[in-house]
């Protein structure tokens, strides 16, 4: 075929530009969701703690339950947030600075949270170049548009932790390899190792993306002759520059090798026996549940489709491509703890498949078209499928960019006379913050369900947290006795209709995994109850 027969087919060039700035714009808004309430997201604090403590200039971790290069890196920019921001703050020093938090952590979560925007946006970028290494452009701009939309890489990227980062991370390794194989230079061997052990010093399962080197050299040495020779030399320089970015970039693994492997031994106990509730094995809720709601049917159903299809007609580009996603379903899958953040290393691989196929359907059904009506098929198509989750992703960033319900009712018992003492149900992530804009809220006094008594007295006020998730949101039913018999109904903080939705039952994050729809603010829902007077 003739290039400019295939460039007369190809859309413009400013389409991807577009996409990406898309893919940014749905990222940064509602980026400061739930401040000044700062555990809207579990974990956040896990991230951003440890990292404001490396000011110090002491860089060991408080524990290994994460490697520490997104920590490292969250240090490295409230430096530089410290001395952009000096003429127009009252802090001095970077001690002062640190201790800043205790007044305010809303710029050290900011900070996280940008970290994460930048990577999925990072992420969008690499699965078009990956697409235009293997496939063409057209290719790569729908896989753009479809993991720029997709509503759960798009929710968790508005998150300061580690698993957005994480997946832009293999994604950039697998592309540094499929450039490694084709031109079987060292330059690209190392830089390839280099990304993947970085993406492992993000977190640990990210050194799954040395699988896809695996089957790129295994390529190389069926080349026979000077290739298997080259191939070698490959590995080598892949795996010292693997070692490099991964003990490099968090190098305590190897000063406290005992402590690290306590650490992972605690979180591989932890994964196997589940997170409070079993909602299932991974294989199976992954597939019926998380993603289905992350991404929607229509790109898990073309991405499923699409692996199989690619692997049966190009193996060799697809073993590359796949070697990460399939080992790493295959391992997650086998735990019985599923939150839905643990299967967005997928999603851009799914993302890539589920584009090639949509692209090469219309194409086979526009054969005889002209290029401009292909093309028009290909972008209709392309925004059918994506709809679904694009139209969540709207919903989501329009309510992460409202007051979270816990601020709402903080506020409204700020408003109240002070000094009142006051008890609150459920887990403490679901909690209305007790201390809002310098104000105390009330004075806590803890509830016994067994013996239906409270400490050290009982409460003028109960805020009960009502939510679908039942892991944090109980409410005993002594507790529902005593309010029945001495409490009443003062008023009620709804967060919308009640009807049946999907949540991430073992992740304590008060938005539905499924529709938003109808859903008008994030946090649990709560009541709040007045002792009767005697």
């Amino acid at each position: 075929m003739q290039a400019s027969s295939v460039r007369a087919r190809l859309p413009p060039r400013y389409l991807f530009p577009t996409i990406l700035l898309i893919a940014v714009a749905v990222r940064v808004w509602g980026l400061g969701f739930g401040l000044p309430y700062i555990v809207a997201r579990p974990d956040e604090t896990e991230m951003a703690g440890p990292a404001v403590g490396f000011l110090s200039g002491d860089l060991r971790p408080p524990f290994f339950e994460w490697p520490t290069l997104f920590t490292y890196t969250t240090a490295f920019l409230y430096v530089l947030y410290f001395l952009v921001t000096r003429p127009f703050n009252a802090y001095a020093t970077l001690a002062q600075f640190a201790e800043g938090r205790r007044q305010n952590l809303a710029p050290f979560l900011y900070v996280t949270r940008s970290l994460s925007a930048l990577m999925g946006a990072a992420t969008v970028w690499g699965v078009y170049a990956i697409c235009r290494r293997v496939f063409d452009e057209t290719v790569g701009i729908v896989a753009a548009l479809f993991l720029a939309l997709a509503f759960l890489h798009v929710r968790d990227s508005h998150f300061g932790v580690t698993d957005v980062a994480m997946t832009g991370l293999v994604v950039l390794a697998v592309l540094a390899i499929l450039r490694w194989r084709d031109t079987g230079l060292l330059p690209h061997a190392g830089i390839a190792g280099l990304v993947a052990g970085l993406a492992g010093s993000t977190k640990y399962n990210g050194l799954a993306a040395g699988l896809p080197f695996v089957a790129a050299i295994s390529q190389r040495f069926s080349s026979g002759g000077k290739a298997v020779a080259a191939a070698f030399a490959g590995f080598a320089v892949f795996a010292a520059t693997m070692a490099l970015g991964f003990f490099g970039a968090s190098p305590y693994i190897l000063i406290d090798w005992p402590r690290f492997q306590a650490s992972v031994m605690g979180v591989s106990a932890h994964l196997a026996a589940g997170h409070g509730m079993i909602v299932g094995r991974g294989w199976w809720h992954f597939a019926r549940v998380v993603l289905p709601a992350g991404i929607g049917w229509p790109i898990v159903l073309a991405g499923g489709l699409g692996v199989l299809v690619l692997t049966a007609t190009r193996a060799r580009d697809a073993a590359v491509l796949f070697a990460f996603p399939i080992a790493y379903y295959l391992v997650a899958g086998q735990s019985y703890t599923v939150f839905a953040r643990y299967i967005i290393p997928v999603i851009p691989f799914l993302c890539i498949a589920a584009a090639w196929l949509v692209v090469s359907l219309v194409r086979a059904m526009t054969r005889r078209a002209e290029p401009h009506v292909r093309n028009a098929a290909i972008a209709a198509a392309a925004i059918a499928v994506v709809a679904p989750t694009a139209i969540k992703t709207i919903q989501l960033d329009r309510l992460l960019a409202t007051t979270d319900n816990r601020v709402i009712v903080a506020q409204a018992l700020v408003d109240k006379p002070p000094a009142r003492s006051l008890y609150q149900s459920g887990e403490p992530y679901g909690y209305v913050p007790m201390m809002l804009g310098g104000r105390q809220v009330g004075r806590s006094v803890r509830y016994d369900a067994a013996t239906g008594q409270f400490d050290p007295g009982e409460p003028e006020l109960i805020v009960v947290q009502r939510s679908p998730l039942v892991l944090y949101s109980a409410v005993p039913a002594s507790l529902e006795r005593v309010l029945h018999e001495r409490y009443e109904l003062v008023q009620h903080f709804p967060t919308g209709d009640d009807r049946a939705r999907v949540y991430d039952q073992q992740d304590a994050f008060y938005l539905p995994l499924g529709s938003l729809a109808g859903i008008t603010r994030p946090g649990p829902a709560f009541d709040l109850y007045r002792r009767r007077s005697q």
